[in-house]
Formats: structure tokens, C-alpha cells, sequence
């Protein structure tokens, strides 16, 4: 399915017609905000907008571009931005009612570097209280929808920013990725989403024991090396420097690498974890396209410890950091959070740091063990096809511990331990299941390996040409037919 609404134009391709003078900014800014309008009241991606602020932003483009003044990269193109991010003079609630409407006084490292290379924003996106969960519902906001199916959820915790992008609103979202928050989300909606190594991308504080990282959402593989080889400029201040100069992923994006040992792991790292059928079916799938291109392909286990390391970031990492988030009216917290946190209250400080060091032990292993003999690895992106709306949340609020809600536990079987292990992850949307609905194949390699998952990416994406792909049916846009596209049955 083709579509001319320019929402749906790339990253790339705005940004040049707005530098060439073919369109102006303010007018690709309006169409965002329509496009906002015509198809948000369902969708329900954005909790936050300033219409006035966005036009004036754009404005300021057009003003400096008919000056004559350099514009920066991605001058005018739009953006949203999760609410789990600041920025200076914007509520800053994290989706929770436990905190108030204040507006933040800081702006945060990576949407200063988004708004100083020109992205303009266009709102805040949704995620649930506190980005906690896997779905995308919040007591403050409530529930975000799945623009290829309003009844299925659009993953989480950077579910706004997925569903804005597959929707048409923008063609860019900050996100971000503490266990797959980014990559679920991403998956679910058929865009590509990129959680970058650990320390790639600008953050003053790198939480969840360095697993929480961020990155951004986009429709194509291009896009996404444009806007994260611009952002990972060296930061001098930064805990961990993996880079003395901005990568530039776009040099040798069209450059297929040269032959490669792959592999393909379709069972998650904790085996109680079952996993579709259709999912291992589009990494299969993906690991034979990436055969035929002259790569080879071996099968992987998974390790006991990387199940440890699954074990022990629910369990005593994610309570420990949760229970320091500053909260106004902790009250008014929903049960299942209340619950996290009282897995923390029962820590001693040392039994943190034990699990602390553990943690960082196994994740050395666990890399060493898993990039032994291969130089990247193909999974599911998750272990579960899209789920319904209010299947996670159901679970969570039902099961304590977490670890018994089975779907929640299914959407995180892949994606937890490569945050924990800080290597890069993308996740690619591949395929679509028997439903119509996208399937994500998740690529990993070294920590450093970003700019070759781009480029294995870019493969992909000349394959399956799944930029050409949009929900067929969502609010604001004719009932068509099916999106073509690769479907697993």
C-alpha cells in the first residue's frame, strides 16, 4: 500500500526539501498537527502538545533558511518526544498520576541534541506509568491503540513513539530502551527501531545498571543511521566513551558487508519462556535472506546465565532504581507498581550491590559466550505475536511476581538480556503473521557494532521493502488493501 501524505515522507527526504527550499517547514509542521488531529483521537500516541511552540519552532527555520544561515541536518523535521524525557518548560509526568504537572527545568542530553540538530518537536508521546510495562497504558492518559489494529497494543514502554511513527504523524520519535521498551513497541508497529550500545548516545545518567539506554524510531533503516550517527556526537562528560568522533553510518550504508558468520537464536535465554511459532519462523526466515546473500548461518543456544541475568534485573535492578524515582503522590501509584517496589524495600544495600556485581560478571560471559564464533546474531524480535489491548496490564495487575505474567514475559524474551549485556540491538520489521500484523526480527552484534546491524539492515530492507508498508486500516485513512509485505502462516 502507497500513500502520498507527506507524514509518511522520510527523515531524509523532508529535511532536504525543507534545506531546497520545495516546501517550508511551517508548512510540514501543519500537516503533522492535521495528521495529529485526523488520526490521534484513536490512536491516542501523543499526551502533550503545544501547536504554538511547534509553528514557532518551524517559523524559526524558514526565518533562518531565508537569511541565508546554515541550517543544521534535520532542520524542521518533525519529532515527538517520550514523556519519559524532560525538556525545560514541558510537564514532565512519565505517565503517572503519582506526579505532578510541574514543568521540567532541564532538558535532557539526547532531545537537546534532537532540538540543536533542527528537529522540531511536534508533542510528547505516551508510555505507561513510569515505563513500566510492555503496553502502552497509563492511568494519567490512558491507553494508546495500535494504528494496525486499534484492538492490539503498540508495545511499551516507548509505545507512543512507535505508534506516532506507523501512524503517519512523524517520521522520527526519541525513545528509549531499558529492556526492550524501544525495540517491542517498534516491532509491533512495523518500524525500525535501534537501541544503541551502551554510552553510544548522550545520557547524564545511565540507569538500570547501564541497561537503560536510548535511541530513536523511524520507518527506515537510512533514516535511523542519519539521525543516530548525528546524535552520538562525543559527549566529554559522559561516565562511559565508546567513540572519539561521530560515527557516520550513512558512508557505507549501501555497502553490503562482507561475508559473515551468523547466528540464529530462536530459543529465548530463559527456555521457560515459550515462543510462537511465527516468531521463529521470521528469524528463520530473515537468517535464510541473509544466506542467499552469501553469509552463513549457524544455530545458537541459549546460556544458564544469561536466564540468571533475567532473573535478577526484574527481581533486583529495575525495584532498586524504581524505588528512588521522586514522586509527588505515591498513593496514587497503580498496585502492580506499589508491588515492584516493595521488591526493593526488602533489599539491603549490600544485597544490591552483590546482585550489582553479579550482574555485571554474567553480562561479561554471557557477551564472550554469545559472539564467540559469530559476528552477529538473529532472533525474534519477541516472543509473542501483537498482543490485545490490556492483556499485559491484566496480567501484571494479577501476577506478583511479574515473572508469572506469561505474555508480558513473552514480549521481553529477546530483548532483556542484550540491554543487560549493553550490546546494540535492531529490531527490523520483517514480516507480517496470518493477521496482517507486523513480526520483528531483532539483529545483535558487539558492543561498537552498530554501523554493521545498519548495514545487514539495509539488506533486509532492499529485500522485503517494508518502507513501503502502512496499516491498512486506522483512523483518518481509507479502508485499502492488505500491505504487501512478507506474512509468515
Amino acid at each position: 500500500m502507497t500513500t502520498n501524505l507527506p507524514s509518511h515522507m522520510s527523515v531524509m527526504d523532508t529535511a532536504d526539501r525543507i534545506r531546497s527550499g520545495r516546501e517550508s517547514a511551517r508548512s510540514v509542521a501543519e500537516r503533522a498537527l492535521a495528521r495529529a488531529d485526523a488520526v490521534d483521537p484513536a490512536v491516542r500516541s501523543l499526551v502533550w502538545r503545544d501547536d504554538a511552540a511547534t509553528l514557532a519552532a518551524a517559523d524559526a527555520v524558514d526565518g533562518a533558511r531565508a537569511a541565508g544561515a546554515p541550517l543544521p541536518p534535520f532542520a524542521g523535521v518533525p519529532v515527538t518526544v517520550k514523556d519519559t524525557f524532560a525538556v525545560a518548560g514541558q510537564p514532565w509526568t512519565r505517565g503517572s498520576l503519582a506526579v505532578d504537572e510541574t514543568p521540567a527545568t532541564t532538558t535532557d542530553l539526547l532531545p537537546a541534541a534532537a532540538f540543536a540538530a533542527g528537529f522540531v518537536q511536534v508533542g510528547r508521546a505516551a508510555t505507561p506509568e513510569l515505563a513500566m510495562t510492555t503496553s502502552c497504558e497509563s492511568p494519567r492518559s490512558g491507553t494508546t491503540h495500535n494504528p494496525w489494529d486499534l484492538d492490539r497494543s503498540p508495545g511499551g514502554s516507548s509505545g507512543g513513539s512507535a505508534a506516532a511513527v506507523a501512524a503517519g504523524i512523524v517520521p522520527a520519535a526519541l525513545a528509549s530502551d531499558g529492556g526492550g521498551s524501544l525495540r517491542i513497541p517498534a516491532a509491533f508497529c512495523g518500524v525500525v527501531g535501534l537501541k544503541p550500545g551502551r554510552g553510544l548516545l548522550p545520557q547524564r545518567v545511565q540507569g538500570w545498571e547501564g541497561g537503560a539506554t536510548e535511541g530513536v524510531v523511524t520507518r527506515t533503516v537510512r533514516d535511523t543511521a542519519a539521525v543516530v550517527g548525528h546524535l552520538a556526537a562525543p559527549d566529554p562528560l559522559a561516565w562511559t566513551r565508546t567513540a572519539t568522533a561521530a560515527p557516520d553510518y550513512l558512508a557505507d550504508l549501501e555497502r553490503a558487508p562482507a561475508p559473515l558468520r551468523v547466528g540464529v537464536l530462536t530459543r529465548s535465554w530463559d527456555a521457560r519462556i515459550a515462543v510462537d511459532a511465527a516468531c521463529v519462523a521470521a528469524a528463520e526466515d530473515t537468517a535464510a535472506v541473509l544466506r542467499a546473500a552469501g553469509h552463513t548461518v549457524v544455530g545458537l543456544g541459549a546460556t544458564d546465565e544469561g536466564a540468571e541475568l533475567m532473573e535478577l534485573y526484574p527481581s533486583v535492578v529495575i525495584p532498586a532504581w524504581l524505588r528512588q524515582v521522586p514522586l509527588d503522590r505515591p498513593e496514587r501509584l497503580q498496585p502492580y507498581i506499589h508491588r515492584v517496589m516493595a521488591q526493593a524495600d526488602a533489599l539491603g544495600a549490600a544485597d544490591y550491590v552483590r546482585a550489582a556485581v553479579r550482574v555485571r560478571a554474567l553480562a561479561r560471559e554471557v557477551t564472550a559466550d554469545l559472539f564467540r564464533d559469530v559476528d552477529v546474531v538473529v532472533t525474534p524480535t519477541t516472543a509473542t505475536r501483537v498482543p490485545r489491548v490490556g492483556v499485559v496490564l491484566d496480567e501484571l495487575q494479577r501476577h506478583a511476581p511479574a515473572r508469572d505474567a506469561v505474555v508480558y514475559e513473552r514480549t521481553l524474551a529477546f530483548t532483556t538480556v542484550p540491554s543487560m549485556i549493553g550490546v546494540p540491538a535492531l529490531t527490523l520489521p520483517t514480516h507480517l503473521d496470518d493477521d496482517g500484523l507486523p513480526l520483528g526480527t531483532q539483529l545483535l552484534a558487539p558492543q561498537g557494532g552498530e554501523g554493521l546491524l545498519l548495514r545487514l539492515g539495509r539488506v533486509l530492507e532492499r529485500h522485503h521493502a517494508w518502507e513501503r508498508r502502512l496499516p491498512p486500516h486506522h483512523a483518518g485513512d481509507p479502508a485499502g488493501a492488505a500491505p504487501e509485505g512478507t506474512r509468515l502462516r
